[in-house]
């Protein structure tokens, strides 16, 4: 068997993606569909291919038609170069070197860096280095990021021949940059860059970054040495000068996080400080700091900025859905796995809830999923006595996962209590299907917005019914994906002034193709929007901006109580006029109840003859203004006593032994807790009823 390596050309593989194209994604598929060649790896810009030597030739002819075919290269071998088994092939190799592909993960360039001073680095080709640098995170998706690298490689021998190196101390960053998308990796990358031209003494190490962000103003106490007051900083400041000064420079970047103090920079405070900072660098490079923000608000921030300093803006846009997905199987692929392509919706529908989540890091979450990923394929492969490097959906670590897509209308039926709601969602699905149908004919009739409003209390099945409903559009091809999104609505808003907008904009650029789902969105809404901190209204309008372009393309839901939604539609006109389909999930009835707790029940325990009048009792003693209550938690409350009597049953039998079965005492347990006794009480209706799952 013959191996042969196809390496292609970064920037034509960027253009590609920027076209909607996914060059490696689509031949991974192309080469697993032919039985005579076997896939062996992948990455961002090369693939590996293993198959006989008489069929080499076929192989490039075939690969060339698909270049040509799919993205239309007359000459495809322009963007590509082979290695490997070539010798003797008829198909031309081109001569045009492809960029280097990434080589060196992020974690171990970092370790290379922090070895102990004593032991000498090897001295580093420039050029060698600046494509290092330029093929990892997050150089390698942000062009502008790109640019001011090569720039400032290109500038710096100029500047030393000029003798004129100091120059370089005065050229400052503004970087519009999210959490987890690789501040901390080129901070270190650009000292790096710096010590390869011989302009930092010493070898690169966590002192050579000093990393703070600043308090909120009229905080002057430093919670810890990381979040700091600016005294704290201009001490940094002037400590870093006297040390390059005494050292000849080895202490590089002074990064400062001042998205807490955007409205301020163009006050006369703001000023003073900056002043004061200008004055006492000379020896190191300052990178300020904000979140990804209206352009507007960056460019005030930067006019700020660059009265007193000279200050260069970068932007590095979030990256979207598709791009984190890529990211996770080169990553994979470096470590010799790959992820199965019935795998690769779930996974999507994984990540969209780990980005609406604040706890999203960018590639710093991927990082933790791939490697959370590969654990979990390893530990199947033990217990099964296999080598498996295939990463399918039991591997994801997310059972919800796992659902089928091809039944979600006998889901909905299966539901207790929601007739009603069924017939009207149905009714929805008709009327958008019947236009497509008159489209096609030609009659024109415009297709009505799909975007809904779900009002109800706690617990009557909104989000449920909106999973279900995502995935209804998604087989009547009302939608491309059928994913969903979910959200609170205050998720929407961002902490800093103009932050909301693109924060909104993001969480319904990964909507596209699916439901967007936002719990509680009476939370964006206040009657007079008086508080100048509150962005809630600057995240409606541009929500209802994002309904209207994408009408087509995505499926608002917004859920709340009825009061509360009202006065919010009735509020806000443009919201209103959106949102064409209403739908209320009424409160449960006692009966419809017990027959859900029977239901979770019946899938998974026996139980004894009588248990039937127990739970009836239980929830006929539940209090009538209980019932009528906006807070009661309906099905939660369901949920949460069928988990405390099974609990109660799985301790039981752990003490007297023998099989699992729920009996009439398990549930009378349960009941005797205090949260059930509360329910029952009529004196108690200030608590909130039913507690949160």
């Amino acid at each position: 068997m013959s191996k042969l390596k196809v390496a292609f050309v970064r920037n034509w593989i960027d253009e590609q993606r920027e076209k909607g194209c996914r060059v490696i994604r689509s031949l991974e598929q192309w080469i697993k569909s032919l039985e005579w060649v076997s896939l062996k790896s992948s990455s961002n810009f090369e693939l590996t291919v293993e198959l006989q030597p008489a069929e080499r030739e076929k192989f490039l002819n075939e690969l060339a038609g698909k270049l040509t075919a799919d993205f239309g290269e007359a000459e495809p071998w322009a963007h590509a170069t082979f290695s490997g088994d070539i010798s003797g092939l008829a198909v031309p190799v081109a001569s045009k070197e492809p960029e280097p592909a990434p080589v060196a993960k992020v974690e171990d360039s970092l370790k290379a860096e922090k070895k102990s001073t004593n032991e000498p680095s090897p001295k580093k080709d420039p050029a060698e280095v600046v494509e290092e640098i330029c093929s990892r995170v997050p150089v390698k998706h942000s062009r502008e990021l790109e640019v001011y690298v090569r720039e400032t490689a290109e500038v710096i021998p100029m500047l030393q021949k000029m003798g004129a190196e100091s120059s370089l101390w005065h050229q400052h960053l503004l970087l519009a940059v999210d959490a987890g998308y690789g501040r901390s990796e080129f901070l270190s990358d650009l000292a790096q860059l710096y010590k390869t031209f011989g302009l930092v003494t010493g070898d690169i190490n966590p002192k050579s970054v000093r990393e703070f962000i600043l308090l909120p103003p009229g905080r002057e106490r430093e919670d810890d040495g990381y979040r700091v007051n600016w005294d704290t900083v201009l001490a940094a400041a002037q400590d870093m000068e006297h040390f390059n000064t005494r050292n000849g420079i080895s202490r590089v970047v002074l990064y400062i996080d001042i998205s807490a103090w955007l409205p301020l920079l163009a006050t006369v405070e703001g000023k003073n400080r900056l002043r004061r900072l200008n004055s006492l660098c000379g020896t190191f490079l300052i990178v300020f700091r904000v979140p990804s923000i209206e352009g507007h608000i960056l460019r005030e921030a930067a006019d700020a900025l660059n009265d007193i300093l000279n200050v260069r803006t970068i932007t590095v846009p979030p990256a979207p859905v598709d791009a984190m997905i890529d990211y996770a199987c080169g990553e994979l692929s470096a470590s010799g796995f790959q992820i199965a392509e019935t795998a690769l919706a779930p996974f999507e529908q994984l990540l969209l809830r780990e980005k609406v989540d604040d706890s999203f890091f960018g590639y710093k979450t991927m990082d933790k999923i791939v490697q959370k990923m590969i654990f979990n394929k390893a530990l199947a492969n033990c217990r099964r006595k296999a080598e498996d490097r295939t990463i399918g959906v039991e591997d994801l670590d997310m059972a919800s996962c796992s659902e089928t897509d091809d039944k979600p209308v006998a889901e909905l039926k299966k539901m207790v209590g929601i007739a009603a709601v069924e017939q009207r969602l149905n009714e929805v699905i008709v009327q958008i299907k019947t236009q497509q149908k008159l489209a096609a004919k030609g009659k024109k009739v415009a297709r009505p917005a799909i975007h809904m409003i779900f009002t109800g209390n706690p617990g009557t099945g909104k989000t449920t019914v909106a999973r279900i409903l995502a995935r209804m559009m998604k087989q009547a091809g009302i939608l491309r994906k059928g994913h969903i999104v979910e959200v609170k609505g205050r998720d929407l808003c961002g902490q800093y002034v103009g932050e909301t907008a693109p924060k909104t904009s993001a969480i319904c650029r990964d909507a596209y193709g699916s439901v967007l789902f936002i719990d509680e969105a009476y939370s964006l809404f206040r009657d007079n929007y008086s508080s100048a901190r509150d962005y809630g209204r600057e995240a409606l309008d541009t929500l209802v901006a994002e309904m209207e372009n994408h009408r087509d393309d995505m499926c608002v839901i917004m859920a709340g109580y009825k009061d509360e939604m009202e006065m919010m539609l009735n509020g806000n006109a443009g919201l209103k006029g959106r949102i064409p389909y209403e739908i209320e999930f009424p409160n449960y009835t006692r009966e419809e109840l017990e027959k859900i707790f029977f239901t979770m029940l019946d899938d998974t325990f026996e139980y004894e003859e009588g248990l039937e009048d127990a739970v009836h009792e239980f929830f006929a003693s539940i209090p009538d203004e209980t019932f009528s209550s906006k807070e009661f938690s309906n099905a939660r409350l369901v949920r949460n006593l069928y988990e405390r009597t099974w609990g109660k049953a799985a301790y039981r039998q752990s003490l007297d032994g023998g099989e699992l079965h729920i009996l009439k005492s398990d549930i009378a347990s349960a009941m005797s807790d205090s949260e059930f006794k509360k329910l029952l009480s009529k004196s108690n209706e200030s608590a909130k009823i039913g507690f949160d799952a």
